[in-house]
């Protein structure tokens, strides 16, 4: 009921309560403030589910890329299988051992490791070959394809492949005779901890 009060001129006159008094304006305050929350709420439960989509699908994309990537350097290749890495090939067509001749012997206990590989260059720009991209890993110990003997021919020399080309020759290291493993490794990049590994034995 509104409130009378007496005029100046001895009128009396009804008196309306203030708006923010009233019923009404306090349940369109709450009706308000109730909207403005819950579309909050959900902004932010839609962001944070857009958020997590991302790195969930970031993650998956980066696992994936990762096995694709990783995955020719995981395996294990044999002789004559071809080991590709970035659609850069190597094949290891045979092996041989050997005891030297008159002029060049192994070390003691040692024999020379004959590898003659091929390469090929299927990538999109020319590619860099050295033969100290490649180590002879025996039994955990990596050494060098760097020896040089007089009955060994087409010795692999550093160069460079065109898109498309392909170049043998053989890598000549040294390893001891009753060595239990061995393996050829290419380290695909100088910052690169991984390497293709081939089974030469």
């Amino acid at each position: 009921m509104a409130k009378k009060v007496m005029g100046a001129d001895g009128k009396q006159y009804k008196v309306k309560k203030p708006f923010y008094k009233r019923v009404w304006f306090w349940i369109l305050v709450i009706v308000v403030v109730a909207a403005i929350g819950g579309g909050l709420n959900n902004k932010g439960k839609s962001s944070s589910e857009s958020t997590e989509k991302t790195a969930v699908s970031k993650t998956d994309k980066s696992s994936s890329s990762t096995a694709s990537s990783s995955e020719p350097e995981d395996k294990v290749y044999k002789v004559g299988e071809v080991a590709s890495y970035k659609g850069y090939e190597i094949k290891v067509n045979n092996v041989k051992f050997d005891q030297g001749d008159d002029i060049n012997t192994p070390d003691s206990g040692k024999q020379y490791v004959i590898a003659n590989i091929t390469i090929t260059n299927n990538t999109d720009k020319s590619q860099d070959y050295n033969p100290f991209f490649f180590k002879l890993n025996a039994d955990g110990n990596k050494t060098d394809f760097s020896e040089i003997t007089t009955n060994v021919e087409d010795t692999l020399h550093s160069g460079s492949l065109d898109k498309g080309a392909t170049v043998t020759g053989n890598l000549v290291g040294q390893a001891k005779t009753d060595a239990k493993s061995l393996q050829l490794q290419y380290q695909p990049s100088f910052w690169n901890d991984k390497s293709i590994k081939i089974d030469l034995k």
